[in-house]
């Protein structure tokens, strides 16, 4: 029984540690809900990109459809001012990540939420009405005087402890990125991220599993092809 209760806390632990490490903000009205059945299982899931953890672990990121295969970069405008919306240690890492290439400005999440604080506005979208959201953006625009604002929504967390397989335990994070245009007012790219955690001996920290979506994210805006 003592060994029951020990797995099932690490496991517990570990989707913690995802939901934490998946960027939480994010405008629930532009949101587009899509079925996630196929990446809850392992199998069919079309890896990105797989990280090898400090716990013995790996991560496997990509960016998936419905059906569980890679969906290529939505285009996007050609700019270069952006800002970051304020959330945790995944968006901080993406916007390192965007202002070490070299292509882009950056006002990093830390310089948007003085501004959004100044402003006495909500950094959590989820917590703002579409007209308080829109606001929001349009205020970051004018102080940041960027192009575009990149933000995000967790769309949750899972576990798959495979009591009865030889596979190793993992969990299944997922979320909405989308960027706002300042031109247009409006959200004019989305794309879906997902993070499926095979767990070593110990649960990866949450520096780690936000490094390895902070980069996926960043080289995925990198390679959108421009409009």
């Amino acid at each position: 029984m003592g060994d029951k209760r020990n797995k099932s806390g690490r496991f517990a632990g570990a989707a913690l540690a995802v939901s934490l490490a998946i960027p939480l903000s994010g405008c629930i009205a532009a949101a587009v809900p899509l079925a996630y059945a196929a990446i809850a299982a392992t199998s069919g899931f079309e890896a990105y990109k797989v990280v090898q953890t400090s716990t013995g672990g790996s991560i496997h990121v990509g960016f998936v459809g419905q059906d569980g295969k890679e969906n290529p970069p939505q285009p996007l405008p050609t700019v270069r001012r952006v800002a970051v919306w304020p959330s945790d240690e995944g968006n901080v890492r993406f916007a390192e990540k965007l202002s070490a290439s070299g292509r882009f400005d950056v006002t990093p999440p830390a310089r948007v939420a003085v501004i959004l604080a100044g402003a006495k506005m909500a950094t959590d979208l989820t917590q703002l009405t579409e007209r308080e959201q829109v606001d929001a953006f349009e205020t970051v625009c004018q102080e940041s005087h960027a192009d575009l604002i990149f933000a995000s929504r967790a769309l949750g967390s899972s576990v798959n402890a495979n009591t009865f397989s030889l596979s190793r335990a993992n969990t299944t994070s997922r979320a909405d990125l989308f960027a706002f245009s300042c031109a247009k007012r409006s959200i004019i790219w989305r794309d879906q991220i997902a993070l499926v955690i095979d767990l070593g001996e110990k649960v990866p920290s949450t520096a780690e599993i936000a490094q390895a979506g902070g980069d996926a994210w960043a080289e995925r805006v990198m390679q959108a092809p421009t409009i």
